[in-house]
C-alpha cells in the first residue's frame, strides 16, 4: 500500500476507530464526479477492495483535517469553521454532510446539520444518525419548511425510493404536531400501513391506537408479533377491549329487546296485578340501557310505554270509578233499606209514639241529599230510582200531614172537646190536615171523625160505591197471591194491609164472598214470616255473631269499614228482621265496630279537605303565573315543565272530597286550557320549523358538491338543536325522517369513498398490467425509445395511497431496472461513439462541443484520469500519478476550484482532450482507454 502524501497529517488513529466502528469515514458518492472520480482506486492492481476502503478513508480524514487546518484562525472552534462554510457551495455542502455522520463530536454534528439546506441530504444522513440525532434532523427539516414548505414538498416528490417520501412526510407531521397528526386524517388502510410500517414507535403506536377495526387489528397484531412488544401489547388489549365490549353490547341490545317485548306485553296484558310498579320497573330498567338503544328501538319502546301509560291510567281511572259506583251504590242501598224501614215503622207504628217531627224532617233531607249524591253523574235503574221516588213521596206526605196536624192541633181540639161543635169548622180542619190513607190516624183525628160523624158517612159513601171496592179488593188479592208464589215477603205484607183496609171498607153483603180467600191468604202471609224468619234466623245470628267478633278486632280502617259494608250488605239482602232484639244485636255491634274507624274516616275527610285546599292553591299559582307571564318572551320550556308539574301535582292531591272539589276541578281545567292553547300554538310553531328542516335535508340528499351537502346537514343539525318544544311523538317522527335524510347524505360520503376505492383497484390492475408488460418488454431487447417511452410511463402511473407495500416496492425496482437499462441502452450508444473517436483520433460530428484545458493534458494523464473516472484499474508503474491525481482532484473539489461536472461530462471532455493532443498516442494507451470503457460499461 502507497504511503499518502506527507502533507495531509496522517492520522492512523483516526482511521483505525473509522474501520473498528463499521462506519463510514465518507459519505455515500456526491453529485459532483471530481470528488466520486477521487474517491476511486483500482479494482485489481494489487489491492483489495478493503484495501482501497482503507485508503479511502484515510485519505477523506486526512483531508477534512487539512481542510479544518487550512480554514481555522488561531482561537476558532470546529463550530465556528463550519459556520463559515458556504452550503451553496457543492464542496463545502459534501464537507457539511460528512461531518453530519461522521464528526468527532455530537456538537459539531449538530451545527453541521444545522447548515443542511437539502432535506433529502438531510434524509440520507437520518438513517445513518444515531437515535439522539434524529430529534435534531427532524427539527432541521421542519425548520426548512417553514421557510419553504413547497420546495419542501418538491423535494418529497422528487425522492426515488416510496420509503424515503413516506419517511420525509412522517417527520415533517412529527416535527409540527407529533405522531398524532399523522394518523389524525388517516384512513382505516393508512391507520394499518403507519401500525405496521411506521418509521417511529410513537407513530406505530399512535396508529394503533386509532385502529377500531378488529380485522385490522388482528393484521397489526400477527405483524408486530416478534417485531414490535409495544405495539403487539397494544393491539392486543385493544382486540379484547374490543371483543369484551362487543359482548357487552350484545347484551344490552338483547336486554334492549327484551325491554321492548315486556313492554309490549305489559300494554296489552289482562293480569292487572300490580300494574304501576311493574310499569315503573320497567321504566328504571330501560333508563340504564337507554343510551345505547337506536332511534328505532327508542321510537319502539316509548311507544310501548305510552301505551302502558295509557293502559294505567285507564285501569285507575276505571278503579276510581268503580270504587265510587261502589260507594253511591251501596249509598242509594243504605237509603232505599233506611226509608223502607221508616215507612214500615211509620205504618206499623202507634201514631200516637211515632217518631218527632223534626227528626223526620231532618231524615228526609239527610237522605235526599245522600241520593241526590249517590246518583250524581251515575245510571241509575228506572225500578230503583221508581222505588224511591215512591218511598221519598210517601214520607214527605207523611211529613206534611203531621205538620199540618201540628199547626190545626189547638183548634182542630178545642172544636173536639166542645159540647156542640162547629161542623163546619170541624169539616174544615179535616179537609186542612188531609192525613194520607196510608198510615194509621192519631186519636185526634179519629175523635174529630166520629164527632162530626164522618166516619158514619164516609161508610155510607163507601156503600154507594161497593162494586169499585170490590174490584180493587180483588186486585190486590191477587198481587197478594202472586207476591206469595214469588216469596215476596215485604210486598207481601203490604198487599195484606191494603186488602185488609178494603176489606173493611165492604160492607158485610159485599165483603163476605171475599173473607175467606182473605182470611187465607193472611195465614200464608203469616207462614211466609215465619218460615223466612226460621230460615235467615240462624244466618242473621251468624251475621250478628260475626260483626261482634268484628268488633273486638284490631284491623286497619278502611278494610275493617268494608267489611263492616259487606255484613251490612248481607243483613239488607236476607230482607231484615221482623226480631227487634236480633236486628238491636246486629245494630249494636256494627256501631260498635265501627267506632274505631270514625277517626280514620274524620282524619281521611280532613285529608281530602287539605287535598282540596292543595288543589285551591295550584289554581291560584296557575292563575298569578298566567297573569303575570310575559306571553311575547316567555320561556317555553318552563310553561311546559309547569303545566306538567300542575298535572303531577294536581293528581298526587288525592283523594278529595267529590263535593268541594267539583269547583275547582272545573276552575283547573280552566286554567290548563288557558296555559295549553299557547304551548299547542308554540308545539305547532316548532314542529313545522321541524319539518322545514326535515324538508331542506331531504333536498340535500342529492345535493352536488357533496361537501357543501355535508355541511348544510351539519348547520342543519345545529339549527335543530336550537328549536324549542315540540310534542314527543311528533318529535320522534320528525326527527327519525330527519335522520334518515342525514344518513342518506352521509352515506353518500361511504359511497364516494367506495368509488375511490374502486378507482383505486382499476389503478391497481393497472400497474400490475404495466408491471408485467414492462418485464416483458425488457426481456425482448428494445430500442432505446421503447424504453424512454416504458420509462415514462411508470414515472406517470397512478399509485393509490392504498397500495400494497410489496407492489409500491415491485413498481419502484421496475423503474430502477427500466431506467437502468435505459442508462446501459444510452452508455453503450456513448461508448461506441467514444471507442471511434478514440480509434479515428477526432470528434464526430453530432458529439457535443466541450471546454478544453489549456494546456491539454499528456495522454498518460488522459488515461490515468479516464480510468480514475470509470474506476477502471491503473498499471503498476502509474500508481504514483493516479494518487496524485486522485489528491488533486479532491483537493480541488473541496476548495470549489473546479468546475462542477457529472461523470458523462468529465468522460466527455477527456476523450476531447484525446483527440486534441498534439502527439500521437501510443497504442498502448489507446488500449489503456479502450479498457476503461469497457469497465465503466459494466
Amino acid at each position: 500500500m502507497h504511503n499518502p502524501p506527507d502533507d495531509l497529517d496522517w492520522e492512523p488513529s483516526l482511521v483505525a476507530r473509522r474501520h473498528r466502528s463499521g462506519r463510514p469515514s465518507f459519505p455515500p458518492q456526491a453529485t459532483g464526479v471530481p470528488l466520486g472520480a477521487a474517491l476511486r482506486g483500482p479494482a485489481d492492481s494489487g489491492h483489495t477492495m478493503a484495501g482501497q476502503l482503507m485508503v479511502q478513508r484515510c485519505i477523506m480524514a486526512a483531508l477534512i483535517k487539512q481542510f479544518f487546518k487550512s480554514r481555522r484562525n488561531k482561537g476558532d472552534s470546529a463550530g465556528a469553521v463550519i459556520e463559515r462554510l458556504d452550503p451553496t457551495r457543492d464542496s463545502d455542502l459534501r464537507a457539511l454532510k460528512h461531518l453530519a455522520t461522521d464528526a468527532d463530536s455530537n456538537e459539531e454534528r449538530q451545527a453541521a446539520i444545522a447548515r443542511l439546506p437539502d432535506p433529502a441530504m438531510l434524509i440520507d444522513v437520518y438513517r445513518q444518525a444515531p437515535a439522539n440525532l434524529r430529534g435534531v434532523i427532524t427539527q432541521r427539516i421542519n425548520d426548512l419548511a417553514s421557510r419553504d414548505r413547497q420546495s419542501v414538498l418538491d423535494t418529497e416528490r422528487k425522492l426515488d425510493h416510496p420509503e424515503e417520501r413516506d419517511l420525509l412526510r412522517q417527520l415533517l407531521a412529527s416535527g409540527e404536531e407529533g405522531p398524532e397528526s399523522i394518523v389524525a386524517e388517516a384512513d382505516s388502510a393508512e391507520l394499518r400501513r403507519y401500525a405496521t410500517e411506521g418509521q417511529t414507535a410513537a407513530l406505530r403506536r399512535a396508529a394503533t391506537e386509532r385502529v377500531e377495526s378488529e380485522s385490522d387489528l388482528q393484521a397489526i397484531q400477527k405483524a408486530a408479533k416478534g417485531r414490535d412488544k409495544g405495539v403487539y401489547q397494544l393491539a392486543k388489549r385493544k382486540l379484547q377491549a374490543l371483543r369484551s365490549e362487543q359482548e357487552r353490547q350484545a347484551r344490552t341490545q338483547a336486554t334492549i329487546d327484551e325491554l321492548i317485548r315486556q313492554a309490549k306485553a305489559h300494554a296489552d296484558t289482562q293480569d292487572t296485578t300490580l300494574y304501576g310498579p311493574q310499569l315503573e320497573k320497567l321504566r328504571q330498567e330501560w333508563q340504564n340501557c337507554r343510551e345505547q338503544a337506536s332511534v328505532d328501538q327508542e321510537t319502539r319502546f316509548l311507544n310501548a310505554l305510552d301505551a302502558c301509560y295509557q293502559r294505567q291510567k285507564s285501569l285507575e281511572e276505571e278503579a276510581r270509578q268503580g270504587q265510587e259506583a261502589e260507594g253511591k251504590k251501596a249509598e242509594r242501598n243504605a237509603t232505599l233499606q233506611l226509608l223502607r224501614e221508616t215507612m214500615d215503622e211509620l205504618q206499623s207504628s202507634d201514631p200516637n209514639q211515632a217518631a218527632s217531627l223534626s227528626s223526620l224532617d231532618a231524615l228526609q233531607k239527610t237522605q235526599e241529599n245522600r241520593w241526590l249524591e249517590a246518583t250524581r253523574d251515575t245510571e241509575v235503574d228506572r225500578a230503583e230510582q221508581k222505588d224511591y221516588q215512591s218511598l221519598m213521596l210517601g214520607l214527605r206526605g207523611y211529613i206534611a200531614a203531621r205538620q199540618r196536624l201540628d199547626q190545626s192541633e189547638p183548634t182542630l181540639r178545642e172544636l173536639t172537646e166542645a159540647e156542640t161543635p162547629d161542623s163546619d169548622q170541624l169539616r174544615q180542619q179535616l179537609t186542612t190536615i188531609d192525613w194520607p190513607s196510608d198510615f194509621p190516624e192519631p186519636s185526634l183525628l179519629h175523635q174529630a171523625r166520629e164527632r162530626l160523624g164522618e166516619a158514619r158517612l164516609a161508610r155510607q159513601a163507601a156503600a154507594s160505591d161497593q162494586k169499585a171496592q170490590q174490584r180493587a179488593l180483588d186486585d190486590a188479592l191477587e198481587q197478594l197471591e202472586r207476591a206469595l208464589e214469588d216469596n215476596l215477603l215485604r210486598e207481601s205484607r203490604q198487599l195484606h194491609r191494603k186488602a185488609k183496609q178494603l176489606f173493611d171498607s165492604l160492607d158485610h153483603h159485599h165483603g163476605a164472598s171475599r173473607q175467606a180467600r182473605l182470611t187465607r191468604l193472611g195465614r200464608q202471609v203469616q207462614e211466609l214470616r215465619d218460615w223466612q224468619g226460621f230460615a235467615t234466623r240462624p244466618k242473621q245470628e251468624e251475621l250478628c255473631d260475626a260483626m261482634e267478633y268484628l268488633a273486638e278486632q284490631h284491623m286497619e280502617p278502611e278494610a275493617k269499614a268494608t267489611r263492616i259494608q259487606e255484613l251490612q250488605q248481607e243483613w239488607r239482602a236476607l230482607g231484615g228482621s221482623s226480631n227487634q232484639a236480633l236486628w238491636h244485636r246486629f245494630k249494636e255491634a256494627a256501631d260498635r265496630a265501627f267506632a274505631p274507624c270514625q277517626d280514620y274516616f274524620a282524619a281521611k275527610s280532613e285529608l281530602k279537605m287539605t287535598n282540596v285546599r292543595t288543589r285551591e292553591a295550584i289554581c291560584d299559582q296557575l292563575a298569578t303565573f298566567i297573569d303575570e307571564a310575559d306571553w311575547d318572551q316567555v320561556d317555553w320550556k318552563s310553561v311546559e315543565r309547569i303545566h306538567r308539574v300542575a298535572r303531577q301535582e294536581w293528581r298526587d292531591a288525592w283523594p278529595v272530597d267529590f263535593r268541594a272539589n267539583r269547583p275547582v276541578q272545573k276552575r283547573f281545567d280552566r286554567l290548563l286550557k288557558t296555559i295549553g292553547k299557547p304551548l299547542d300554538e308554540e308545539r305547532a310553531r316548532n314542529e313545522a320549523a321541524k319539518a322545514d328542516i326535515v324538508s331542506r335535508a331531504e333536498a340535500l340528499i342529492e345535493h352536488e358538491p357533496l361537501g357543501d351537502a355535508m355541511a348544510g346537514a351539519k348547520a342543519l343539525q345545529r339549527e335543530w338543536e336550537q328549536i324549542g318544544i315540540t310534542r314527543h311523538r311528533e318529535d320522534r317522527r320528525l326527527w327519525k325522517a330527519f335522520r334518515a335524510a342525514c344518513d342518506a347524505i352521509f352515506a353518500r360520503r361511504e359511497e364516494a369513498k367506495a368509488e375511490q376505492a374502486s378507482r383505486d383497484r382499476d389503478a391497481i390492475n393497472t400497474l400490475e398490467t404495466l408491471l408485467a408488460e414492462s418485464r416483458q418488454t425488457r426481456n425482448n431487447d428494445p430500442e432505446e425509445s421503447a424504453l424512454r417511452d416504458l420509462a415514462k410511463r411508470l414515472r406517470s402511473a397512478t399509485v393509490p395511497k392504498s397500495t400494497p407495500s410489496m407492489l409500491r416496492s415491485e413498481v419502484d425496482a421496475e423503474r430502477e431496472m427500466v431506467q437502468r437499462q435505459l442508462d446501459k441502452s444510452h452508455r453503450s450508444g456513448l461508448i461506441a461513439r467514444w471507442k471511434r473517436e478514440i480509434q479515428e483520433g477526432t470528434r464526430d460530428e453530432q458529439s457535443p462541443d466541450v471546454a478544453l484545458p489549456d494546456p491539454i493534458p499528456e495522454p498518460t494523464i488522459i488515461a490515468v484520469r479516464l480510468e480514475i473516472a470509470t474506476g477502471a484499474p491503473s498499471p503498476e508503474h502509474d500508481q504514483n500519478i493516479r494518487m496524485a491525481q486522485q489528491v488533486e482532484r479532491l483537493a480541488a473539489g473541496m476548495s470549489g476550484s473546479s468546475e462542477q461536472t457529472n461523470e458523462e461530462q468529465e468522460l466527455e471532455r477527456l476523450i476531447a482532450c484525446w483527440c486534441a493532443a498534439d502527439e500521437t498516442p501510443a497504442t498502448e494507451l489507446q488500449q489503456r482507454l479502450m479498457a476503461a470503457l469497457d469497465y465503466w460499461a459494466t
